[in-house]
């Protein structure tokens, strides 16, 4: 058991997100700005590729692309790419649109065409050389971030103390706003909805749920969807909102049909819905563990655990709460909640089981029958952040944060104990 220290009030969208604590004690709301431009969110994939031919041979014949962009996200980017190539692309991880981000690219096919430079609308893509298979997320090692804060506030201190917690692994490895669609916090209860098999209401929420920010034509789409004029709200809303066109499509064509249009939606966001429920979970699971002053920065006798890789940000395979602790280097793992959750009776699963009675929900409700391919097994995620190469720099422009995280960890994440914002949404987040 640790000592909490005194901790700023977490602000509504943070709640709403499950994150209702902070890890650090400075206090809460600098008044600062990330992202003023893409440039000030700077993102660089770590890869381990593998062995990479420089030349297209018999073995080696999927064309890998180094992908600088701007201003594009990457489904977007995926899919001029995929024209350049004539053939359907792999990347390794998802960026969203509003940062500068080197990510790699590979064709899915040995049959693509492999021109040595591609120039997209808000992308450069370079051939880097050939692979003997595309490219896969268990490629991805990690992130390299750059991100300047535009404040006149001195956050040295704030960084400081934030940089120390992370190197005692003492930061909770929540899931970031984005997750959950920090606009309207939407993603989370479209997938509760989704596993209580109330269709129409996952429906409601997913196109007639208002989001801070949107135009006059997305606000009048999703009233209109509200009341049921599907047909209408489809011709309003705009081509980067596809899959709720194709949602309001589907019920103008066959009203009442509410799990078939929620099957209209395209695979990953479709799947994304359950996934951010289960990140919903995680998060209250890790607020609750620092509510009652657990220990995160290490793995406990009776803790699902793993040991942290050479490279200080992946994790081995998961170990059993009856498995003895190796000496050095491990985190404890949390359950994410899945229809496979089982009560190992460790430190966190009676958080996990407390919180599934507060949300009415079992976890065998995450087997979906009549949608499988929206089904979570479950898994295990490390509890604390793992964070490495930490840096700072308070330069002229603004001061800047530079650090290296693990796979599935957010920046945002380590930038919210620095910043605490009051309107996540407003400061950039």
């Amino acid at each position: 058991m640790t000592t909490m220290p005194e901790r700023a009030t977490a602000p509504p969208p943070d709640v709403a997100s499950g994150m209702t604590v902070y890890a650090t004690s400075c206090d809460g709301n600098v008044v600062a700005s990330l992202r003023a431009s893409p440039e000030d969110f700077q993102v660089e994939e770590v890869l381990n590729l593998g062995e990479v031919s420089t030349d297209r041979t018999r073995e080696f014949t999927i064309p890998v692309y180094r992908v600088r962009k701007r201003g594009i996200d990457t489904p977007h980017a995926a899919a001029e790419l995929a024209e350049s190539l004539r053939s359907n692309v792999n990347f390794a991880g998802m960026k969203d649109s509003k940062a500068a981000t080197t990510q790699y690219a590979s064709a899915r096919s040995g049959r693509a065409a492999d021109p040595p430079f591609v120039r997209g609308s808000r992308f450069e893509a370079e051939r880097v050389g050939y692979l003997r298979r595309p490219i896969s997320r268990g490629m991805m090692v990690g992130n390299r971030f750059s991100i300047r804060v535009v404040t006149e506030e001195d956050i040295s201190g704030r960084v400081s103390e934030v940089y120390s917690r992370c190197a005692l692994r003492a930061v909770p490895n929540f899931f970031g706003y984005q997750r959950f669609g920090l606009r309207g916090m939407v993603n989370h209860r479209v997938g509760k909805a989704i596993i209580k098999r109330d269709f129409k209401g996952a429906v409601n929420l997913f196109l007639g749920e208002p989001r801070q920010g949107e135009n006059g034509a997305a606000s009048e789409a999703r009233l209109l969807a509200k009341e049921g004029r599907y047909s209408e709200a489809a011709a309003r809303f705009s081509p980067r909102q596809d899959p709720e066109r194709r949602l309001a499509r589907h019920l103008a064509e066959k009203p009442g049909d509410y799990l078939g249009g929620l099957r209209r939606v395209p695979m990953t966001p479709r799947r994304l819905f359950v996934q951010a429920y289960q990140s919903y979970i995680f998060n209250l699971t890790m607020s609750a563990s620092l509510e009652a002053g657990l220990e995160i920065s290490k793995a406990e006798r009776g803790d699902n655990w793993a040991e942290v890789e050479a490279d200080g940000l992946g994790i081995g395979r998961a170990h059993g709460v009856r498995e003895p602790l190796a000496s050095e280097g491990t985190v404890a793992l949390v359950q994410l909640v899945g229809y496979a959750f089982r009560d190992y009776a460790s430190r966190f699963d009676g958080l996990i089981i407390r919180i599934l009675k507060d949300e009415g929900v079992e976890p065998s409700q995450f087997y979906i029958k009549e949608a499988e391919e929206m089904s979570n097994e479950g898994t295990f995620r490390q509890a604390p952040l793992l964070v490495k190469d930490a840096a700072y720099a308070a330069l002229g422009g603004g001061p800047t944060l530079s650090f290296t995280l693990g796979r599935g960890e957010y920046a945002t994440t380590l930038l919210r104990e620095v910043l605490k914002p009051d309107d996540p949404l407003s400061a950039g987040f």
